[in-house]
């Protein structure tokens, strides 16, 4: 692959002929190259968002078996970079929102959370991310769509939403419970995190 290396061996901007390296034999070593060269800007870069060693070294490494295991079908637009750090950024801020998968409220970590994912996602991003949550919402029950823009608009408590619904809150608990396993099937991950997080609530 010599017309699409740098003078430190690496692949130049013509990234889909470097993803057609990863389709031939000895692809091997070209991944571990570019795994060599990018393992410490990406692990620093989750662990700018995770604060933990071990979560960070995961991300970047489930990152790359990704790479690899795609590697026969993968097709890239922009910059090896460019999709290496956002892989690396959406899986970190998947790892993230699961922390919220305590039963008890932690209110500290909620805000953090929730302040992170909108540091490291661009506005535009989160624009499609927020019309993808939107059509799927749609497509929920109408006392379940209900609920859950009572939540996520107004930012009401489970007690407020009964009340307002004259529901039980055991009700509103469910809608909440069951619209989260529906959500997760059918958003993506970033989006499914940014979901979780305009809710505020723990994951089920």
């Amino acid at each position: 692959m010599e017309s699409i290396k740098t003078t430190n061996g690496l692949p130049s901007n013509h990234d889909q002929t470097f993803v057609n390296e990863l389709k031939k034999s000895g692809a091997d070593k070209t991944l571990h190259k570019l795994f060599d060269h990018y393992w410490k800007p990406l692990f620093q870069f989750s662990f700018n968002i995770l604060r933990d060693d071990d979560d960070a070294k995961d991300v970047v490494q489930e990152v790359f078996i990704a790479l690899w295991d795609r590697k026969l079908d993968l097709v890239i637009h922009s910059s090896i970079e460019s999709y290496l750090f956002t892989s690396v950024r959406y899986k970190s801020l998947t790892k993230l929102s699961q922390r919220l998968s305590s039963n008890e409220r932690n209110l500290p970590l909620e805000n953090y959370i929730e302040q992170t994912f909108s540091d490291a996602v661009d506005p535009l991003i989160m624009k499609e991310l927020q019309q993808e949550i939107d059509l799927q919402i749609n497509k929920l029950p109408e006392r379940m769509q209900e609920v859950i823009r009572l939540k996520t608009k107004e930012s009401l408590s489970i007690r407020e939403i009964a009340e307002k619904l004259d529901i039980s809150e055991d009700t509103v608990k469910n809608h909440l419970a069951s619209a989260r396993k529906r959500l997760r099937i059918q958003l993506r991950d970033v989006a499914y995190t940014a979901f979780v997080i305009s809710l505020s609530v723990p994951l089920s």
